[in-house]
């Protein structure tokens, strides 16, 4: 039986997982990615590092599995998305990669307050202009390493990297495509950027990627690339997709009658819908997916795990002069045990996840993380379980919104991604958000199985509305009526704290705001 080599590019990880025919991941290797942040806003990764872990992981994932490199029958990629790789034409990167969350292109972008040209993004593409966005990455490029824009013979999102490096071809799609806010997105299938939209970036058209269908097969994997992996060069490699979206059809979410919340690095709640819509209030639009028709809803929450995971290495186990040991190897296994011992509500401790900038429904980058309401008697326990709890309810902020734009009503949700694996975070999320929670088997592998499910679809092997039910659920976790009572009211001191901390972090970080 032939298998797909599944390729996950998250911002802090980068895993591989083997799956066969029938969607069942057989085999999984991950490994851990450093993000460099630098003064200014900068935040910076390795591209190189990314093909090291990616061999790595892939031999690793095979052996796991027992499957030869020659059963591999195809390549897919899944990757973060809104960050921006310079590559030469063999798709080696030129620069380190300029990540979503880097903020120094943005004395640079064209269009931030010129009316027109959000106007014209917004009815064609789907977003305004923003200081954090592809074009903003590439005109920090142009502006401070103009030898690496000019060596530059495309810039890409970090799915179509490494798509390239894999098969020695520069390609994107129309969802890959997204961040680049140049691809008239009001009908499905566009093969070529906007002339206007280009010119309104003021990007070069020859540094932009040539499009192709959702369902071409860009190539097969080169020599060098096969032996890097461990595979054959017969093997196949499909178009990359944005992780969000392969988080959807991984948690079996394909159309509006279902919805999964998946807390990974950041936490998204997706599904999908029928038409190009937007509603910016809330930071919700809908974007070109690769499922036929079909739009995905872009519902990006924040920082999800990823708080979870600086509070216990940055706080708890810091790497310092007050450290008490190393990082040990069930330290979330602990966290969890701690934040157990400790009543809903965490003692009256508010955690807010905003490290980066409250994203949908909030939509404020100035304002940041902290906790609330820390007495002398507070203990690292009752702060370990509100971090749990401030994920959930920045969770359950954005639910209803979600559900109005997708004209829908849930009484259950899926939960995938790493954050997946706590069942004390399933339990809250449940509590927070009213409605059952259908936590996946091996979450972990949400977007990885995702992508490979997609490139099963397009080799034939699987139809669409097969995938649904090869998502299998551990279990079902339903709320608890007095929770979430007193979660509601938790969430509007959540809300309320937002709102009235504006001024002061618009104050304290406004266009400086760092990672």
């Amino acid at each position: 039986m032939s298998h797909v080599l599944a390729v996950d590019l998250g911002s802090s990880g980068l895993k591989v997982a083997v799956v066969d025919r029938g969607g069942r991941v057989v085999g999984a290797a991950g490994a851990p990615l450093a993000t460099r942040f630098l003064a200014g806003g900068g935040a910076e990764q390795d591209a190189h590092g990314w093909w090291h872990a990616l061999g790595e992981c892939s031999r690793q994932a095979l052996a796991g599995a027992g499957v030869p490199g020659s059963a591999v029958e195809a390549v897919s990629v899944t990757a973060q998305y809104m960050s921006i790789v310079a590559v030469d034409r063999r798709g080696l990167p030129l620069a380190p990669v300029v990540m979503w969350m880097d903020r120094r292109g943005a004395p640079h972008r064209r269009g931030l307050r010129d009316p027109h040209a959000a106007a014209v993004l917004l009815e064609r593409h789907g977003l305004p202009p923003m200081p954090t966005d592809d074009q903003a990455h590439i005109a920090f490029l142009r502006a401070e390493h103009p030898a690496v824009h000019e060596a530059a013979a495309a810039f890409v999102e970090p799915a179509d990297h490494l798509t390239a490096r894999l098969t020695g071809r520069i390609t994107a799609t129309q969802t890959t495509a997204f961040p680049l806010m140049t691809v008239d997105n009001r009908t499905r299938g566009a093969t070529a950027h906007d002339p206007d939209l280009v010119a309104l970036a003021g990007v070069d058209p020859a540094k932009l990627p040539p499009l192709v269908p959702d369902d071409e097969i860009v190539g097969c994997v080169t020599p060098e690339a096969a032996e890097h992996l461990g595979i054959s060069t017969s093997a196949i490699v499909v178009p990359g997709t944005i992780d969000s979206i392969t988080s959807a059809v991984g948690a079996g979410v394909l159309d509006p009658s279902a919805c999964a919340v998946i807390v990974g690095t950041t936490t998204v709640i997706v599904t999908h819908v029928d038409a190009k819509a937007a509603d910016l209030d809330h930071g919700l639009i809908s974007v070109p997916s690769p499922l036929p028709g079909r739009y995905f809803v872009m519902a990006e929450n924040g920082v999800g795990g990823k708080a979870l995971d600086v509070f216990l290495r940055q706080v708890v186990y810091a790497d310092d002069a007050l450290a008490l040991g190393p990082f040990p190897g069930d330290a979330f296994e602990r966290a969890e045990a701690a934040a157990a011992t400790v009543a809903p509500g965490s003692d009256g401790v508010l955690f807010l996840p905003w490290f980066v900038g409250s994203m949908a429904p909030g939509g404020d980058r100035a304002v940041r993380a902290g906790f609330v309401n820390l007495g002398l008697s507070t203990t690292r326990a009752a702060m370990t379980r509100a971090v749990y709890e401030g994920v959930a309810l920045n969770a359950a902020w954005l639910l209803p919104h979600v559900a109005a734009f997708a004209d829908a009503t849930w009484t259950s949700v899926r939960f995938g991604g790493g954050g997946a694996r706590s069942d004390l975070w399933a339990q809250t999320l449940a509590d927070a958000t009213g409605v059952d929670v259908d936590q996946l088997a091996d979450p972990g592998s949400t977007n990885a199985r995702g992508a490979a499910l997609l490139a099963l679809v397009r080799l034939g092997h699987l139809a669409l509305d097969d995938i649904p039910a090869l998502v299998p659920v551990r279990r079902r976790w339903g709320p608890d009526p007095e929770r979430n009572t007193l979660y509601r009211r938790a969430l509007e001191r959540f809300v309320d704290f937002h709102e009235r901390s504006r001024p002061f972090y618009a104050a304290l970080n406004g266009r400086t705001s760092h990672a």
